[in-house]
């Protein structure tokens, strides 16, 4: 039995024989094969009023084969995608959704089998689940509770939007409406950051045989303006070889910094894609921690974003308050050495 299969089963409690490979689905009125959908609601004042308890404000739920090669994973083509829609009865789904409490829109994929004539939608990793029935031509969606941004093996900023959506009183039954494809992918590309558009991924950036340096000095004009920021020049190299790591887009990097008095650090470590950014660790030995983020900002430059002030942390120093986002541009390799 395929891994996938397994994992689903075991992760809603399902005992499942062992099955040739087979291509249907689970829902076949409502998802057909190699067919994308869109189901939604969203939620007037009136009805949130009529229903306080209500914690949801919309809630979609998509069939989406749309690839993406903005992305700094390498991206799954539109095609592979829909080669293995329907293997073994699963049906891949996205549910976004937003609350009454909390600004944004959270997100997960969940995958769907039918198992003793219930359709059965789950996260791994005891993420959650809920189940779907069929009402004419939409969709009835029980909630036995859910995990929406973050999750297992979720990146730190990911982990700090995480939400749940509890089967509360106002939250359990869901009555989703067959919706046009366009305002599901509207929802979907809400969720990119800005700096999706400013150039091709990193990945791109980076994968070439001869070394990549970003880097950025600091004059004592600029010091004496922001007293609180301690470095002077910062730099991010990747060395010749353009080999990545364990796969095709992890990242050896080598990371320099020089203080504002004199002093030089230097250290190495790994960085991997994670949706829009690259997510690096502080220890190397640690490769699937993510303590500070590098993204694209233009054509010819990147941004290392270090919200939590973790960057300090690789070099075994204190930094600045101001030392936690820089602007680094696209250099000569020597600009990397100091």
């Amino acid at each position: 039995m395929p891994i996938v299969l397994i994992l689903l089963a075991a992760m809603l409690g399902l005992t499942v024989p062992a099955l040739a490979q087979e291509r249907t689905s689970p829902l076949q009125s409502h998802f057909p094969l190699r067919t994308e959908a869109c189901f939604g609601r969203v939620y007037d004042a009136d009805h949130l009023r009529r229903h306080p308890k209500q914690r949801v404000t919309s809630f979609h739920l998509s069939r989406d084969f749309a690839a993406d090669p903005g992305a700094e994973e390498v991206f799954t083509t539109r095609e592979e995608l829909l080669d293995i829609d329907g293997d073994n009865g699963l049906a891949l789904v996205n549910a976004y959704v937003r609350f009454r409490d909390r600004p944004g829109t959270f997100y997960n994929a969940l995958s769907c089998m039918r198992y003793d004539g219930t359709v059965r939608c789950g996260i791994d990793c005891d993420g959650g689940m809920f189940k779907l029935r069929t009402a004419g031509k939409s969709l009835l969606l029980d909630n036995e509770g859910f995990v929406v941004t973050g999750g297992c093996g979720a990146p730190d900023d990911e982990r700090d939007l995480s939400d749940y959506v509890k089967p509360g009183e106002d939250d359990r039954v869901f009555r989703l409406d067959p919706q046009p494809l366009a305002q599901c992918a509207a929802v979907r590309d809400s969720l990119k950051p800005a700096w999706a558009k400013l150039g091709e991924p990193l990945r791109a950036r980076f994968d070439h045989a001869e070394a990549v340096c970003f880097s950025r000095s600091y004059d004592a004009a600029h010091l004496r303006k922001h007293p609180r920021q301690s470095v002077r020049r910062i730099a991010v190299l990747k060395p010749d070889g353009g080999k990545p790591l364990h796969d095709a887009t992890i990242y050896e990097l080598t990371f320099r910094i020089e203080l504002a008095d004199g002093r030089k650090f230097e250290k190495k470590t790994t960085c991997q894609p994670n949706n829009y950014a690259y997510g690096c660790t502080l220890d190397p030995k640690l490769d699937e921690q993510q303590d500070f983020y590098l993204t694209r900002a233009g054509g010819e430059a990147i941004m290392l974003r270090d919200r939590k002030g973790k960057l300090g942390g690789l070099f075994g120093t204190r930094l600045a308050d101001d030392d936690r986002l820089f602007r680094l541009q696209a250099l000569p390799a020597a600009a990397c050495a100091f």
